[in-house]
């Protein structure tokens, strides 16, 4: 049995971290069999984020890793039925929405003063009352260093929000008019594209990223046909 150890639901999604939500969707999608136990505290995890998981006593964590392993343990393949160009454009759209839109989500929830006062008092519910200033202060250094890092942290608000027309630009071009990612069935970058598609357009949440990408249609149609395949 897979334990799945990951942050619980929050906005009206299953997940509120896009990795997290990428993960349980693979699992699903592959018909896996698997148990969750909800935590708030990614330090908690062996790499110190979240999500991680347990199979036959060994613990794996980062999303991808978890993946590729899970995929070579059970002679798994989303991309099966997908050819060489295919399975690049898998490649490409996930590494999209995991290294260049999830960090914007990020930013306009963590460190734009709108977004953060929605979050704070739901992520950071199980934080003691009297140090919660304090741990917000840090969390959001923490993240503030590591946009630094990424080098998003000199740009400007503007500058970001071209950036997400761009990445939603571009997914919305790729999935067309098609159901899936994967074309009439979903495939690996469907679970990538859904994890931050839903954080952006499912979600309760009201911050400029998430205005902007409700504005497309088929990106919302696809985020509905996910969650009414995946998820109900």
């Amino acid at each position: 049995m897979i334990t799945l150890f990951q942050f619980p639901p929050a906005f009206n999604v299953p997940n509120v971290s896009p990795f997290c939500l990428k993960l349980e969707t693979f699992l699903r999608l592959s018909g896996l069999e698997y148990q969750v136990q909800h935590l708030s505290d990614p330090r908690k995890g062996p790499k110190g984020k979240l999500p991680f998981v347990k199979v036959d006593g060994q613990t794996l964590a980062d999303t991808e890793v978890i993946i590729r392993e899970l995929q070579d343990r059970y002679a798994l393949d989303l991309d099966a039925g997908l050819d060489a160009r295919g399975r690049g454009w898998a490649v490409s759209i996930t590494r999209l929405c995991d290294e260049h839109l999830t960090p914007l989500l990020v930013y306009f929830r963590w460190l734009e003063e709108a977004g953060w006062r929605q979050v704070a008092p739901v992520l950071l519910r199980d934080v003691p009352g009297p140090v919660r200033p304090l741990v917000g202060v840090l969390i959001r250094r923490k993240i503030r260093g590591e946009m630094r890092g990424r080098g998003l942290d000199a740009h400007s608000r503007d500058e970001l929000l071209t950036f997400a027309r761009q990445d939603l630009d571009a997914l919305d071009g790729m999935l067309g008019d098609l159901p899936y990612f994967g074309g009439a069935q979903p495939c690996s970058a469907d679970a990538a594209a859904y994890g931050i598609l839903a954080n952006l357009i499912l979600s309760t949440l009201e911050t400029p990223l998430n205005h902007m990408a409700r504005e497309y249609e088929r990106l919302v149609a696809y985020s509905e046909r996910m969650q009414q395949r995946v998820w109900t």
